[in-house]
């Protein structure tokens, strides 16, 4: 995988994160995975077509993703509902569109679809070509995952 792609992803996962959440996100070393396999119940999944396709996969614990909505709605938020889910979905859906804004700066045209989020334990996400696992530290060192599935486009 071309590592301007790799760092197009931190750079702006990073600015999504400072922007909405106001949290400096600490990344862990990224590393290549066979199967997508969240560490946490709480996923995010976005696809994208184009340039280059695949899926971009985030995943949080309850307590990550309801610090996350807190910040989000500026206020206390305690129970795992459908708009605390929406939210989730949408900071999923913001970081990608950043990532695809930085791609395409690097030549990569993609679209990306809406997100999808589901909730369950001991999941497995099947997705074709090459999985970068990046752990991410919000509240706490690795207290969210972002997978990015990446094969060929067009």
């Amino acid at each position: 995988m071309d590592v301007r792609i790799i760092n197009a992803v931190l750079s702006s996962a990073q600015v999504t994160y400072e922007t909405v959440l106001q949290l400096e996100a600490q990344f862990g070393k990224p590393q290549a995975i066979k199967d997508i396999m969240p560490r946490y119940n709480i996923v995010t999944v976005i696809g994208f077509v184009g340039d280059i396709e695949g899926n971009f996969v985030y995943s949080f614990s309850e307590e990550t993703a309801l610090a996350i909505v807190s910040r989000m709605m500026g206020m206390d938020y305690n129970t795992i509902d459908e708009l605390s889910l929406s939210a989730i979905g949408e900071l999923g859906n913001m970081t990608s569109g950043s990532i695809a804004m930085n791609l395409e700066k690097l030549g990569y045209k993609i679209d990306i679809t809406p997100p999808t989020v589901i909730t369950g334990k001991e999941m497995k996400i099947t997705a074709e070509g090459l999985i970068i696992r990046l752990p991410v530290g919000l509240f706490s060192p690795e207290d969210v995952e972002l997978h990015i599935a990446i094969r060929s486009g067009k």
